[in-house]
């Protein structure tokens, strides 16, 4: 029973609002960087609905997920494919070192297998996800980041205009 209540909450941890706070939070520490691992993750989501509505692939046959708001296909496993993007990219672009990196890089498997454990993914859909990630940052880390350079200072400029410092 608490093992599930964990299992729920750390699956939490892999939807879009945690991950869009942790993006808000890495523009406060470092803003540059954390505009990269911002439009890295950005483009990763875009890229993981983009599959997602193409391949159409249907979830698990399990009436009673015990997650709400379970909705949508299930190839890829977004919550692999945006996780291991978002906390890969964190360590790279933070430069956090060793002990610290590997809780990072562990993330997205946790998530993953937590997705596995609720019944809510088949197995090739977070294998697939953590695959679709690590070839994206790959092949299309260096050119999102050139193209979301061309918008820097208009970003840079909006966020301080809306900040209180």
């Amino acid at each position: 029973m608490l093992m599930n209540k964990l299992i729920r909450y750390f699956t939490y941890c892999g939807n879009i609002f945690p991950h869009f706070l942790v993006c808000c939070f890495l523009l406060y520490i470092d803003f540059k960087q954390g505009y990269q691992v911002g439009s890295l993750w950005f483009w990763g989501y875009a890229l993981n609905l983009l599959l997602k509505n193409t391949i159409k692939k249907k979830r698990p046959d399990v009436n009673n997920w015990g997650v709400p708001n379970v909705r949508g296909h299930s190839f890829p496993s977004g919550h692999s494919l945006v996780s291991t993007v978002l906390y890969w990219s964190i360590a790279k672009f933070f430069l956090v070192p060793m002990p610290y990196a590997l809780a990072l890089y562990a993330m997205p498997i946790l998530l993953g297998l937590s997705r596995l454990k609720l019944k809510v993914h088949h197995t090739e859909d977070v294998i697939g996800g953590w695959v679709i990630a690590y070839m994206y940052l790959m092949w299309f880390e260096i050119p999102v980041l050139n193209f979301q350079a061309q918008f820097y200072d208009v970003f840079y400029s909006l966020c301080h205009i809306c900040s209180v410092r």
